[in-house]
């Protein structure tokens, strides 16, 4: 899995909180911070990550991320989600050029580990994160892909996919996502928090499968 992450034709995978990484994904839809041309930072009418899959790997094993301290087992506890989302993210059904941390709890404890991980096994995929609030996580992952050259230069708009760990599948393996085994306790509907991903993904599910 390893040899395969980190290609170009990848996608921009984020992990953690369900709604972090909703939000994420929305606004890296339509951020227009740099020109696509050069990176100046100035707008140029087009989304900063045109032409990218951006991969929400929603985690429904963990009900509430904040309950958990940063001590003791719930450290280890917070760990142990931090990779499994990494190793997640490195599924050949993902295809993860990026990895984004979306989760305030989870980036302190488990953002050096997966750093560390990835260096291990030979994975060259970048890893973003930072327990910092004011961390604006686009112009990071934005500079990210354009150092190591990592933008697909496909000229579309960004394409939002969706998919879900639960308490029935291995965190080894997601599943595409599937409305019927979101859980109860998630408040509304993922149309709701994140209409422009919710679309893109539909949209996607439905060519894909035409197209096959």
């Amino acid at each position: 899995m390893a040899s395969l992450a980190g290609k170009l034709s990848g996608a921009v995978v984020l992990v953690g909180e369900p709604l972090q990484c909703l939000a994420m994904s929305e606004k890296m839809m339509t951020v227009d911070e740099f020109d696509n041309v050069d990176a100046r930072p100035v707008q140029d009418g087009l989304p900063d990550f045109s032409g990218e899959t951006i991969v929400s790997l929603l985690n429904f094993t963990v009900p509430a991320y904040d309950s958990l301290s940063v001590s003791g087992k719930d450290s280890l506890a917070l760990r142990e989600i931090a990779i499994g989302g990494a190793l997640a993210a490195l599924d050949s059904t993902v295809g993860c050029k990026v990895l984004v941390i979306c989760s305030n709890a989870l980036a302190p404890e488990g953002g050096e580990d997966i750093v560390d991980f990835f260096e291990k096994i030979g994975c060259d995929v970048p890893v973003v994160y930072s327990a910092d609030t004011s961390f604006s996580f686009t112009k990071a992952c934005y500079k990210v892909l354009r150092e190591k050259n990592l933008f697909t230069h496909n000229i579309a708009y960004p394409v939002a996919r969706l998919m879900m760990i639960t308490a029935g599948n291995s965190s080894r393996h997601p599943l595409m996502f599937d409305d019927n085994k979101v859980p109860d306790y998630f408040a509304d509907t993922v149309g709701v928090f994140a209409p422009n991903t919710y679309v893109s993904h539909v949209q996607n599910k439905y060519n894909s499968g035409r197209n096959r």
